[in-house]
């Protein structure tokens, strides 16, 4: 048994970019463990995002993490790193998968950074993308979760106070995974990209 630890600035994040990866290690029963940074933003709901957070986690029968770093304003420095870090003692993890240095929200940005130094005795670590990653994405691990696709668009579902975010929609979710299953002339599947970052067997 693996163990699982995906980090995550906001609650919805989880869900977008790399929930059907997760639906793959729990299948294959992994502990799986997620740590969202922060509760909330400045016009939302704090509770309704952590309540939405905890009812998708429970869709996986997962370890979920919620911290109170502040939205729009989270470092790469040491409050940060020493919030991962915390998590990193205690589930001990396998595999993390961070945030993209891609990528035009800065709360993104910095928890790339911050996971980096925290994580530096992990021996392997995926970087997922999000909506405002930008083109410097450059995927190399791709992973098959075409059995999992009604789990990971009823998960975004739940995260009902976000219904506005246009890329929340069931027909962008399954359009990413479509295209990159394009990427790898696999056209009648679905799949989730990440950045293998680094591999120590």
């Amino acid at each position: 048994m693996k163990k699982i630890l995906a980090i995550w600035p906001h609650p919805d994040d989880i869900e977008l970019w790399c929930f059907w990866t997760m639906c793959r290690y729990a299948s294959e029963w992994d502990d799986i463990n997620f740590l969202v940074l922060t509760k909330w933003e400045w016009w939302s709901n704090w509770l309704d995002r952590t309540n939405e957070a905890k009812e998708s986690a429970s869709l996986l029968k997962c370890n979920l993490f919620i911290e109170n770093l502040k939205d729009k304003y989270v470092s790469e420095w040491v409050e940060t790193i020493s919030v991962i870090e915390k998590y990193i003692n205690k589930i001990k993890p396998d595999i993390v998968f961070i945030p993209s240095r891609y990528d035009t929200h800065q709360d993104h940005r910095a928890i790339h950074y911050a996971s980096l130094v925290a994580t530096r005795l992990i021996n392997e670590i995926y970087i997922y993308q999000s909506p405002s990653t930008n083109t410097d994405f450059k995927p190399n691990y791709y992973v098959d979760i075409t059995d999992f696709i009604e789990t990971k668009l009823k998960a975004v579902k739940i995260h009902s106070s976000q219904w506005w975010k246009v890329y929340m929609a069931d027909r962008a979710v399954k359009w990413l995974a479509e295209y990159r299953a394009f990427d790898i002339f696999r056209n009648d599947k679905f799949f989730e990209a990440f950045e293998l970052f680094r591999s120590i067997k």
